[in-house]
C-alpha cells in the first residue's frame, strides 16, 4: 500500500517564521535502525510538532510519525567537588519515520591527521591536573583483580583465544601456534610448583623507599 503524501490539506504545519532559533537539534548516528528512521537529540521543551515543522521547513523532510523518550541521567559527582552528588539535566530523544531513506556516509580514516595523538595529548594534559577518568579507574581495578586472581590460583592469562577455538573445532595448529601452546603449558606447570610468595616476589615492582623520615616515604621507582 502506497504511503499517503503529507500535505497541508491533511495536516496543518506551523507558519511562524523563526530566523534566529535558540535551540539546537542534533542528528544522532544510529546504524542499528532502519534507513527510513532518524534519531535526534532535542531540547526538553521540544514537542513532536516542533520537530516535524523544523524538519519540513528547514530541510523539506516529511515525517509520518514521531516517537520521543526522555533519558534520565545518573547521579554523579565531580573531581573538583567529590561526594557532592547531583543529577545532570535529562536528555530528550526523538525518532522520526521519514518518507525518503537516509544512509549515513562511511566514517573517514582520520589516522593520517593524528587524531589518536591529539586525543592522547588532551588526555595526558587532563590527567596531569589530577582528573581520573572512570574507565581508567575501572581498568586499574580490573588489573588489580587479575593480579590477585593470579596469586590465588597461580595462573597467568596467557590463553590465546584463536588457539582455543582451533582446539575446540579440532583444527590442526601451525608450528608457531604449537610452540606458543607448549610454552604456555610449560609455564602453567612451573606456576603449579611455585609458591605464592615466590610468585609475588617475581611479579612485584622493584621499588625502594628513599628514607625513614616523613619526607622520605615517597616511593622511588
Amino acid at each position: 500500500m502506497d504511503a499517503i503524501p503529507i500535505t497541508k490539506k491533511l495536516i496543518a504545519f506551523g507558519s511562524k517564521k523563526i530566523y534566529l532559533p535558540k535551540f539546537t537539534v542534533a542528528l544522532i548516528r544510529t546504524p542499528g535502525i532502519s534507513p527510513y528512521h532518524a534519531r535526534f537529540l532535542v531540547p526538553l521543551d521540544f514537542s513532536k510538532y516542533d520537530l516535524r515543522d523544523y524538519l519540513y521547513h528547514a530541510y523539506n523532510v516529511k515525517c509520518f510519525n514521531i516517537r520521543s523518550f526522555v533519558k534520565q541521567m545518573p547521579v554523579r559527582d565531580t573531581s573538583q567537588q567529590p561526594r557532592h552528588w547531583f543529577r545532570p539535566e535529562s536528555k530528550k530523544y526523538m525518532t522520526v519515520e521519514m518518507e525518503q531513506p537516509f544512509v549515513w556516509p562511511e566514517v573517514p580514516d582520520l589516522e593520517p591527521w593524528g587524531q589518536k595523538e591529539k586525543k592522547k595529548q588532551d588526555r595526558e594534559g587532563i590527567t596531569s591536573q589530577g582528573v581520573v577518568y572512570q574507565e581508567e579507574a575501572r581498568e586499574a581495578a580490573r588489573t588489580l583483580r587479575d593480579q590477585a586472581r593470579m596469586l590465588l590460583h597461580r595462573r597467568e592469562p596467557l590463553v590465546d583465544q584463536s588457539i582455543e577455538k582451533k582446539k575446540v573445532k579440532g583444527v590442526e595448529l601451525s608450528p608457531a601456534e604449537q610452540a606458543k601452546e607448549e610454552q604456555r603449558l610449560a609455564r602453567e606447570r612451573e606456576l603449579e610448583s611455585m609458591s605464592r610468595l615466590k610468585l609475588w616476589e617475581e611479579k612485584r615492582t622493584d621499588k625502594i623507599v628513599q628514607g625513614d623520615g616523613a619526607s622520605g616515604y615517597t616511593i622511588k621507582a
